[in-house]
């Protein structure tokens, strides 16, 4: 099976994450620091992507300090990739990312895994960018 935004909704609830759909139609959980949505890409929609935003912002001075950071997360972590974005507010903002093409199928339970790993991971990101800032 590839994931649906339906599969994906009964995995949060199983995992007892809270959990909506946005204004964009995106699904989301959130946090207090940060919020995780799921996109789903592909002809067929088999591509899922879980992208964690962090709440906090940063003044565009600092980019260059936090790409350094960030860039030691990535030499030193298998996952997640962690990156700078410049929404439209013009501040910099920090994002991490887990995705993987699921086109081949996978079982329910590979699927659920994915997802809890992802989230963890996810969290643990925002955990030791925390700790780092």
């Amino acid at each position: 099976m590839v994931p649906t935004v339906a599969l994906i909704q009964q995995l949060l609830d199983e995992f007892g994450l809270k959990h909506n759909i946005d204004d964009d139609g995106d699904l989301v959980v959130r946090w207090e620091k940060c919020s995780i949505y799921f996109f789903f890409y592909g002809d067929r929609r088999e591509v899922l992507q879980a992208r964690m935003y962090v709440n906090r912002r940063f003044d565009v001075e600092n980019r260059a300090t936090l790409t350094l950071l960030l860039d030691e997360w990535n030499r030193t972590k298998l996952f997640p990739k962690a990156f700078t974005i410049l929404p439209d507010d013009g501040r910099v903002g920090i994002c991490a990312e887990q995705c993987y093409d699921f086109e081949a199928g996978a079982s329910r339970a590979q699927l659920k895994y994915a997802v809890g790993v992802w989230v963890d991971t996810l969290l643990r990101f925002a955990d030791w960018l925390d700790d780092q800032l």
